[in-house]
C-alpha cells in the first residue's frame, strides 16, 4: 500500500511551498475526504415527506495543519511561511494521498501560526476556500493522445490530427475528425481546445454532439486558436487576443461538456482541415481524493 501523504501549494506567482515531511510534515487534514451537499426541500402537498427541488455542492473550504520538524529552524521557517501565504494571491493546491494527486484552485481563508513557545515545534494551519468545489485530476504533462488509446496528461490532452502525429505514439489512427474521450470522473466536466494551422484555415469549428462553436475567421500557418470552455465565460482567443465576437452566432457555449462516460469530440472547417492540428485538454474532477 502507498503510504505517502505531501502537499505541494504553487502560489500565482509560481513560488511553491511544499509540506512533504522534510522541514514540515502533515499532522491533519480536513476537507479533503468529505463533501457535502445543500438540498432544498419542499414539503409535499398531501401525504408524508418532501419533495427535493434542488441539489448542488457549493464553495468548498479544506484546512492542512502541519508541524516542523526542526525547532532549531524555526526563525527560518517562520520568515518563509509568512512570505508565502498571502491573502491577495490565489493558489493552487496539490495534494497526494496513497498514491493519488488530485488539486484545486482557491485563495487563503486563515492562516494562522502561533507564537506562544518559540522553543517548541512550530503548528502551521491555513485553510483555503476553493470557488470550484471539485478536485481535479492531475498526471504528467505533455502526452499526446494521437493513435489509438486515450493517454493521460495533465490536463488530459487528446491530440487530433488529419497528418502525422507528433511526439512518440503506439501506433498511427486515421480520425474522421474526432475522438472519444472518457470522463470516469465524478460529474461533467469542461475542456480547452488548442488549434494550430499548419496552412491556411477557413472557419474552425469544435463539435461535441448537437453542439458546436464555430471561428468565422481566416487562419494562417502558425496561427493559434484557443477555445477555453473551462474559464467562466468562456474564452475564444486567436494568437492570444480575444476574438469571442467572431463566433458563429449559434455557437453553444453552455453545452459544451464532456458528460461522465464517453463523449464524442469533433473539429471541422469550411476548408482546411488537413492542415489543422487539434489538441484537447481536460480536467475530470472528483469530490473527494
Amino acid at each position: 500500500m502507498d503510504k505517502e501523504v505531501k502537499i505541494r501549494i504553487v502560489r500565482s506567482d509560481n513560488k511553491e511551498f511544499n509540506i512533504d515531511g522534510n522541514d514540515w510534515k502533515i499532522t491533519k487534514l480536513e476537507g479533503f475526504g468529505e463533501f457535502e451537499n445543500d438540498i432544498n426541500v419542499v414539503d409535499k402537498a398531501v401525504g408524508d415527506g418532501g419533495i427535493i427541488t434542488s441539489s448542488r455542492i457549493g464553495t468548498k473550504d479544506r484546512t492542512i495543519t502541519a508541524k516542523s520538524l526542526n525547532k532549531y529552524l524555526n526563525d527560518v521557517l517562520r520568515r518563509e511561511a509568512d512570505s508565502f501565504f498571502n491573502p491577495k494571491l490565489t493558489y493552487k493546491v496539490y495534494l497526494t494521498y496513497m498514491g493519488i494527486t488530485r488539486w484545486a484552485e482557491g485563495t487563503i481563508y486563515k492562516y494562522k501560526i502561533p507564537n506562544d513557545n518559540i522553543h517548541r515545534r512550530m503548528v502551521l494551519t491555513v485553510t483555503f476556500l476553493f470557488p470550484n468545489p471539485y478536485l481535479k485530476s492531475y498526471e504528467d504533462f505533455g502526452e499526446d493522445i494521437a493513435s489509438i488509446t486515450p493517454m493521460i496528461g495533465f490536463p488530459y490532452i487528446c491530440n487530433v490530427s488529419d497528418g502525422r502525429p507528433y511526439g512518440i505514439t503506439g501506433g498511427i489512427y486515421n480520425f474522421a475528425r474526432q475522438v472519444v474521450l472518457e470522463n470516469d470522473g465524478a460529474v461533467e466536466t469542461y475542456c480547452k481546445a488548442v488549434f494550430v494551422a499548419k496552412g491556411m484555415v477557413v472557419n474552425p469549428a469544435l463539435i461535441i454532439g448537437e453542439s458546436y462553436v464555430r471561428v468565422l475567421d481566416t487562419m494562417i500557418e502558425g496561427d493559434v486558436l484557443e477555445m477555453d470552455f473551462t474559464n467562466s465565460p468562456p474564452t475564444v482567443k486567436k494568437n492570444g487576443k480575444n476574438i469571442i465576437g467572431k463566433c458563429d452566432r449559434k455557437s453553444s457555449f453552455d453545452t459544451m461538456i464532456l458528460n461522465k462516460g464517453d463523449t464524442v469530440i469533433q473539429f471541422d472547417a469550411d476548408d482546411g482541415t488537413n492542415v489543422l492540428q487539434v489538441s484537447i485538454y481536460y480536467n475530470k474532477l472528483y469530490s473527494i481524493i
